[in-house]
């Protein structure tokens, strides 16, 4: 099994056809795979619209002072291996690529994902002497009479265990426990990591945990055809299940280093119980978490849309509700997410890709296309460090394809596959320079799908979120003055106005962790947890009010943020410094005491040799005074109370804009997206 697949195991959507109660059980028997699903998703698709700031157009000098924990090795320790373990995790990618993923694909499109979640369910419930081993030699008698419970309550009234009725009807709670588990409790020292051909990955104390597991797993003494039948089976369903995932491994530039801290965070998570829902409100109880006040609005800004019943929790807090923006459930199908017949919306988005640049490699985008070939089309540009795969762009495709839309999404100048594609000297963060390029992209994207669906779209609208907004009026700006897309109206969504004060915040952010250091990793774990929760919205909205209040401090999400920037700054600059696999180690330690401030110093101002204060003004929306004041063809849709924008700032966007631009009177940075009030105000922009 591939390595990349085996850190993030069972991650298939869970199938529209099981009850409400099915869902919840399965929720709790899958939390090892959501654990890594989600925050990678988290990391790829939420918080990159904060990494916005990365764009900019740095300070005059770095942080000598700045670090951030390097999570790999606090969750997994020194990895003496790297060399070897990387050779042998490339080659668990292409195995999974060229011979277990199309096996998948045809299991996959065979069963149901109704059956698939059957066959799961059967398996895990005969892995009870496992867990009842485990329990025990961890002296958890209380888990291994839960475990009893539940084994045959879903052997007798489950049918063998194809269902969960222990948890369904009497709310007998699962434990996931493994060997692993019982050699951590037992103070066995966890070794090195250690990646091996096809099978596993981990540290040696988690691999042996492993090999104990196997004599424990009944289907083991299964013997003849009937053991070759099921362990088929078996390894055939649960292997679709961690598909989507590592599929999801290609948008990370080093998918090796992204999946160790996966693996390390999960473990810890595991080896600490917080996946039990007792012990994690244990743990959440006894923090002393501080409620942050609602934040005060200056009085000369007035809101155009009030959002009732927001509940705001500070600026930080309600920037990630840019989480629940999933409404038009983009992926709802009885099918695997690897099936044929999955004909969900996102599956429905085909991918192409074109040649920018001679001797580099093409670059890729997504579009769908409307039946009738004139139909108009909506161009996504998305939050920085977004590629094309984003979540956030294919939910707000969605909503634009049932307006009427083709749709064509492409990815920020600030993601490492863009950059791949550009010229060998290309760096993001001068905005002038980014709109360049993405105009360059942008009419060869659209030239090859109207050449390869004989169509023309006379007319075209461009949407961008966060620094993708950002890019989108400085694309209007210069198409302006020289028109080559034909674009009859632009909308920015949350766009940092002064590049500057964005990157301050978010270097403050990112050095919010040294307040409390000595328990980082308790708290990165937990962190973990409750963006699942977030993800899955569980416990999130008030049944009686309808209010949203997510389970987040304001420590905890700068703390979620500054993870994912970071992760997303690494991305840019292992692409840009073309970094050998050989001396990552280098690179990484690098990383972690590189501030944001650096990377733009490094590589954005100092090669421009211009003052820092000219170069921070042309790429702010104060250079576009002028286009803001007279253009028509634009929207503007912000927040008062955005974590990137001063209130003085927004104060001299409105007296450009005026009617052009919506403020709505909470939602920070994109926590809006989610809200009615916003679906009504871009259908009735973009309506034809």
């Amino acid at each position: 099994m591939p390595t990349i697949i085996k850190l993030k195991s069972g991650l298939g959507k869970i199938a529209s056809l099981q009850s409400e109660k099915e869902k919840s059980m399965t929720r709790e028997k899958d939390k090892k795979p959501k654990i890594a699903k989600m925050f990678l998703v988290f990391i790829t698709a939420v918080f990159l619209g904060f990494f916005q700031n990365n764009s900019c157009l740095a300070a005059e000098t770095g942080s000598n002072n700045y670090s951030s924990p390097d999570y790999a090795y606090k969750f997994v320790g020194k990895d003496k291996f790297e060399n070897f373990n990387r050779k042998i995790f490339l080659f668990n990618l292409k195995a999974n690529k060229y011979l277990i993923r199309p096996i998948n694909v045809v299991w996959a499109s065979v069963m149901p994902q109704y059956a698939m979640d059957r066959i799961q369910s059967f398996y895990t419930n005969m892995t009870y002497p496992v867990r009842l081993v485990s329990c025990l030699c961890q002296k958890d008698f209380k888990g291994s009479k839960s475990e009893t419970k539940r084994f045959f309550t879903n052997t007798t009234m489950g049918i063998g265990g194809l269902y969960d009725p222990a948890m369904t009807k009497y709310k007998i709670e699962p434990r996931q426990e493994d060997m692993g588990q019982a050699l951590t409790y037992n103070k066995v020292k966890k070794g090195p990591y250690v990646v091996l051909p096809i099978v596993a990955s981990g540290n040696v104390s988690d691999l042996f945990g492993q090999a104990l597991d196997m004599p424990l797993n009944p289907t083991s003494y299964i013997v003849g055809p009937i053991a070759l039948v099921s362990t088929g089976v078996s390894l055939v369903n649960s292997t679709t299940y961690m598909q989507p995932i590592a599929k999801m491994a290609d948008s990370y530039a080093d998918p090796y280093f992204v999946s160790k801290e996966i693996y390390g965070l999960e473990r810890y998570i595991k080896n600490s119980n917080l996946d039990r829902r007792e012990v994690f409100k244990e743990v959440v109880a006894s923090q002393n978490v501080v409620k942050v006040a609602n934040v005060s609005h200056n009085p000369d800004l007035k809101a155009d849309i009030e959002l009732k019943d927001y509940n705001p929790q500070g600026q930080t807090v309600d920037a990630l509700r840019t989480m629940l923006f999933d409404s038009q459930k983009i992926n709802n199908s009885k099918w695997s997410e690897l099936s044929v017949w999955n004909k969900s919306f996102d599956k429905r988005i085909k991918t192409s890709s074109v040649n920018i640049n001679f001797n580099r490699p093409n670059y890729k985008y997504r579009y769908i296309l409307q039946k009738d070939t004139t139909a108009p089309l909506a161009i996504l540009y998305p939050s920085i460090g977004e590629g094309i795969m984003s979540n956030q762009s294919a939910v707000l495709g969605k909503i634009l394809y049932d307006e009427g839309y083709s749709l064509v999404i492409l990815g920020s100048p600030f993601q490492w596959e863009f950059v791949k594609s550009m010229p060998e000297n290309y760096r993001p963060g001068l905005l002038p320079q980014d709109a360049k390029y993405l105009r360059i992209v942008t009419s060869k994207v659209l030239d090859d799908v109207q050449r390869k669906k004989d169509c023309k779209f006379d007319k075209k609208i461009l949407v961008g979120t966060s620094f993708g907004g950002l890019t989108t009026l400085f694309v209007a700006s210069q198409e302006e003055n020289d028109n080559t897309l034909n674009i009859s109206n632009y909308i920015s969504i949350c766009p940092p106005i002064e590049i500057f004060f964005a990157l301050k915040q978010l270097d403050k952010y990112s050095q919010d962790w040294k307040n409390n250091p000595e328990d980082i990793k308790l708290r990165a774990a937990v962190t973990a947890k409750k963006v699942i929760q977030v993800a899955i919205n569980d416990s999130i909205t008030d049944p009686k009010t309808g209010i949203v209040s997510l389970p987040l401090s304001d420590g905890e999400s700068k703390l979620a943020i500054s993870f994912a920037m970071k992760q997303k700054l690494s991305d840019l600059v292992f692409t840009i410094e073309n970094v050998s696999t050989s001396k990552s180690s280098d690179f990484y330690e690098k990383i972690n005491n590189m501030s944001f401030s650096d990377y733009a110093q490094k590589y954005v101002v100092a090669p421009q040799n211009k003052p820092f204060d000219q170069l921070s003004y042309d790429s702010s929306l104060y250079s576009m005074a002028d286009f803001l004041q007279n253009s028509k063809k634009y929207r503007i849709y912000h927040t008062l109370d955005d974590c990137f924008v001063s209130p003085e700032q927004l104060i001299w966007l409105k007296k450009q804009t005026r009617n052009k631009s919506v403020f709505f009177s909470n939602g920070s940075h994109l926590g809006f997206l989610y809200r009615k009030e916003f679906f009504n105000e871009l259908t009735h922009d973009t309506r034809l």
